[in-house]
């Protein structure tokens, strides 16, 4: 199978010839380990270079707009906007928090325009990954849902909390907009070829709970996922949702959503990986579960090895699984251990697998 192949054909819940491998190469130190310099964008064609070095089989690919993302280098702690309006000081690479947002009233949101949906460069990290694709990997087509949008970007999480009570109409207002515009923005994508599936990614959890209500969730963010799944699938192409934190409490309410897969299913949020294969089987791929925080930054690669396995065993023997970390591959985390996890599924990951590999 090809990576592309075997990714496809795990998230529908099939058996490929191995456990796909999907990541989020947010390194820069493991760029230049292993490609020998750095780039100061997020830039797709030496991101597609650098998974397919390692042997990854999904590639993120995030539409050029997504908050965070620079679109333009800036200097270390230099404040600037982005076309959302959104406010940040240059802090890290490849995603920056923001430190200031748009829309605090009413007022402000009447006066807010979205950036336009069609524009030259919308595309242009897509693009330059299917350029770069030569090894035929899985094209996963990141956006942002309507809960960070609304939280974390377009207002703050105290506006967002204030507003659903005493303006809920202007939350629904925006999510409506928001939901319109990036659906544009995957369409454009998806007539461009080439997106073999796409992530949204919506963090709703925290540690130990959601960040608001299961009640809120449903009143103002549920209806609007399920239109953005439901308008994505419409185009032909599966959905993941990657959804940070412990989110038990809404976790039905999202795969009926009709979602395909889950990332990352945080380990270090007490996302229990075999019990969700088990409570979603055959409706849901789970998507991760190697926690980044702990055992990927670990000085002893036999860490990785013992978790990488304990996976295999929970969810995995019968597909349906595709293995990540619990977020992304950080420059805390040794190339090493990033080698390790990849060499343990291409040794121990191959369908028919015999689990007792441990015994």
């Amino acid at each position: 199978m090809t990576s592309r192949e075997r990714f496809l054909t795990a998230l529908s819940g099939g058996v490929p010839d191995r456990i796909p491998i999907m990541e989020h190469l947010f390194s820069l130190k493991l760029m230049q380990e292993l490609l020998g310099y750095t780039t100061v964008l997020y830039d797709g064609k030496t991101q597609a270079k650098l998974a397919a070095k390692l042997g990854i089989d999904g590639i993120w690919t995030p539409i050029n707009g997504f908050c965070g993302i620079e679109e333009t280098p800036h200097e270390p702690n230099e404040i600037y906007k982005d076309e959302w309006g959104v406010t940040y000081q240059k802090n890290g690479w490849p995603i920056i928090a923001q430190i200031d947002t748009p829309v605090k009233c009413r007022e402000d949101w009447e006066a807010y325009t979205l950036p336009p949906v069609d524009t030259p460069y919308r595309l242009k990290i897509f693009k330059d990954v299917k350029a770069a694709n030569t090894e035929d990997l899985a094209v996963v087509l990141g956006t942002l849902g309507p809960f960070t949008m609304l939280s974390w970007y377009i207002m703050d999480f105290e506006t967002l909390a204030i507003t659903m009570y005493t303006d809920p109409e202007m939350v629904h207002e925006i999510n409506e907009a928001v939901l319109e515009w990036t659906l544009g923005v995957i369409r454009l994508a998806i007539k461009e070829g080439g997106v073999d599936c796409v992530q949204i990614s919506d963090d709703w959890g925290g540690t130990n709970a959601l960040l608001i209500s299961p009640d809120d969730f449903r009143t103002f963010f549920i209806p609007y996922f399920r239109r953005l799944v439901a308008g994505i699938k419409e185009l032909g192409v599966p959905v993941i949702m990657h959804n940070d934190g412990r989110i038990w409490d809404i976790l039905d309410d999202l795969v009926d959503c009709g979602i395909d897969g889950l990332h990352p299913v945080e380990r270090a949020a007490g996302m229990d990986l075999k019990k969700v294969k088990e409570r979603y089987k055959g409706r849901l791929t789970p998507i991760g579960n190697i926690n980044n925080k702990v055992t990927m930054a670990s000085s002893n690669p036999d860490d990785v090895r013992k978790e990488v396995l304990e996976c295999i065993r929970e969810a995995a023997a019968d597909g349906g699984y595709i293995i990540a970390t619990d977020h992304s591959i950080h420059d805390l985390i040794p190339t090493e251990n990033v080698r390790c996890l990849i060499d343990t599924i291409n040794k121990y990951g191959k369908y028919p697998i015999d689990l007792t590999f441990s015994r």
